[in-house]
């Protein structure tokens, strides 16, 4: 047999998950150079944080500020926060703030809250038992801040807009609608109120060739995230890019622009996989972003055999289950978020000839964003994958293994 290992359970045991496959069968690995880098040691995180790419030092900004929030991305997002918030406290500590001065939020936009389980993976212990965490409330509590340009209301957390120095952590990832996840996008849509976080996903619908994965220039999503940092005034940012064991491998820090645009250069070599298609069969893991699988599948489109000729397997194991979200998902029977578009019987053939998902803890409405259940098979096991599979392809086929189709693109040739 052959064997492929993809990343398996971040939040949980974050191990590795083997995957077996006929030996008649061509099996690629379709990973990407960024996956493979050494995560940074805490005194390089440290000394880059320190050492901001664009203007001053977080401790000369801090200085006479009156009080702090620290934003921070959600466990849809694989940033280890842990690693890099004690540093970014070290220098507001420095600066003269004290632990009362300052606070954390969620950038949970419009997903559901989280609990001091969920914090203490993301933040570590020591900053859950002596800081104030809280959620982002998209439905009440927010205030008025402007407009963007092209007219998208601000209402924004109460608490972020109370402070006088704002701080924001998160990862660089590709993303299925700015291109690259980071800089102010844990602004807009990260503390918006909830009719805001609408208007910004109405954009999705002004300009579609300039949205995407993979639209990573002139992306006019981006372009909002960037006008609501301008307004709010965005301080200080840390972004970081990640290999598959969800390490910081890479760390920008200084001002948002400037972090985003660096990374996101990176980003278009580190997270990228050189274009392949023609596949019988797209084995789509998710990793860095489990909770949020259904992006992965986008991957699977673009590697399959063209004219829904082949078959998708989504490894979809986040035993918490995917995330609910305001926006996007299913609140009831046929309706949902105001984004939501309910999926009738048979849409899952228009695109390939079958689903496979691989779940060890499924529920009824994981595939809300994707399809109708009943268009998807889904199991427990890998064996049962292979058992599905080889029923299909008994003789040879040309099988991709996708690392992390969370994070990752395929790039387009030249």
């Amino acid at each position: 047999m052959k064997r492929v290992s993809v990343p398996s359970r971040l939040w949980y045991e974050n191990e590795e998950k083997e995957l077996s496959f006929p030996d008649r069968w061509e099996v690629d690995n379709l990973t990407s150079p960024g996956f493979k880098k050494q995560g940074l040691s805490s005194n390089k995180i440290k000394e880059r944080i320190n050492n901001p790419i664009e203007g001053p030092t977080l401790e000369e900004i801090a200085k006479g500020k009156n009080q702090a929030v620290i934003v921070f991305d959600d466990m849809t997002r694989p940033t280890p926060v842990k690693d890099i918030a004690p540093h970014v406290l070290e220098s507001l500590h420095k600066a003269g703030m004290k632990r009362d001065q300052i606070r954390f939020i969620w950038a949970l936009g419009s997903h559901g809250p989280y609990d001091m389980i969920n914090a203490r993976k993301k933040l570590g212990d020591e900053i859950v038992e002596n800081y104030a965490v809280y959620n982002h409330d998209a439905f009440q509590n927010t205030v008025w801040a402007g407009r963007t340009p092209t007219g998208v209301e601000l209402w924004l957390n109460r608490e972020f807009m109370n402070c006088d120095l704002k701080i924001g952590i998160g990862c660089i990832t590709a993303h299925v609608h700015v291109g690259f996840g980071g800089g102010a996008k844990l602004i807009l849509p990260g503390v918006a109120g909830i009719e805001t976080v609408n208007q910004f996903h109405n954009q999705l619908f002004r300009d579609p060739v300039r949205t995407g994965l993979g639209k990573f220039d002139n992306n006019i999503m981006r372009a909002e995230c960037d006008a609501a940092g301008d307004i709010v005034g965005l301080d200080f940012k840390v972004d970081c890019l990640l290999n598959r064991r969800g390490e910081i491998t890479s760390l920008y820090a200084g001002s948002f622009r400037a972090t985003h645009a660096a990374g996101a250069e990176e980003g278009k070599e580190h997270y990228g996989i050189p274009h392949a298609t023609g596949y019988d069969v797209a084995v789509c893991n998710s990793y860095g972003k489990a909770n949020e699988s259904a992006i992965a599948l986008l991957l699977s489109l673009t590697v399959l055999k063209p004219g829904a000729e082949g078959t998708a397997v989504l490894i979809a194991d986040a035993p918490e289950g995917q995330v609910p979200h305001y926006v996007m998902r299913a609140w009831g029977t046929g309706y949902g978020g105001r984004h939501y578009s309910p999926r009738d019987p048979g849409f899952v053939s228009l695109l390939m000839k079958k689903l496979i998902v691989f779940n060890p803890k499924p529920d009824r409405t994981m595939l809300d964003l994707v399809c109708h259940y009943n268009d998807a098979t889904v199991v427990k096991t890998w064996n049962e994958v292979l058992s599905l599979l080889e029923k299909d392809y008994p003789g040879e086929a040309k099988v991709a293994v996708i690392q992390d189709g969370t994070m990752q693109y395929v790039k387009m040739p030249e």
